[in-house]
């Protein structure tokens, strides 16, 4: 009689075992994903999500938190905002059986909805970044141009310094401080707005 109640007992369980996950499963949402701007709004903006297999899914957030209800057991990477303006990026969000989760995220998009007009020919700005030998950064560095245009820069204190240039344009000169100094002879390609040239200052020759 005892083994007889043990065994309903046993088969009442696993009953309501099957029966609630199934319920649950219904109901579970693995993954929620809510994006603020920095004043508490909510912006239009694209939220992907991928998982370690490599499988990616993507929703827009309107009004409410996007859901990613399908997703299995192993973190994944989550990605707000479009490739090239302010894309946040969060890696090994945690994604655990049964445990619903809200990843909250502020994103700024004010400044990729700026619709400056073009330039009258196409330009790059180029950025001097001028280090020693032991990678520290070079302050009053002097960059001397010779082409496009002769003229000096001066580098901050963080060894940086910036014109703007045309592109496809040669860039000749040299970086010199205090007995050390580096070449340079480049082009800002068709499709770089931005060029960055790192300097690393020698001896002098």
């Amino acid at each position: 009689m005892e083994r007889l109640r043990q065994e309903l007992m046993l088969l009442l369980f696993l009953l309501m075992s099957v029966c609630c996950s199934r319920g649950f499963a219904q109901d579970y949402c693995s993954l929620k994903v809510r994006v603020l701007s920095p004043d508490g709004r909510r912006p239009m903006v694209t939220v992907s999500v991928q998982e370690k297999s490599g499988r990616t899914e993507e929703q827009d957030q309107k009004t409410h938190d996007v859901e990613f209800c399908d997703l299995g057991g192993l973190p994944v990477t989550v990605k707000v905002g479009e490739d090239g303006c302010n894309q946040v990026v969060v890696r090994d969000v945690p994604v655990s059986w049964g445990e619903p989760y809200v990843l909250k995220i502020t994103y700024d998009h004010e400044p990729c909805l700026r619709d400056l007009p073009p330039p009258p020919v196409p330009v790059c700005r180029v950025v001097f970044r001028v280090s020693d030998s032991s990678g520290k950064w070079v302050p009053a560095a002097i960059i001397s141009l010779t082409s496009p245009d002769r003229t000096e820069l001066k580098t901050d204190r963080f060894g940086r310094t910036t014109f703007v240039s045309r592109r496809g344009v040669s860039i000749v000169g040299k970086a010199a401080q205090a007995g050390r100094s580096a070449g340079f002879a480049f082009q800002c390609q068709q499709n770089e707005p931005v060029h960055e040239e790192l300097l690393t200052l020698g001896n002098a020759r």
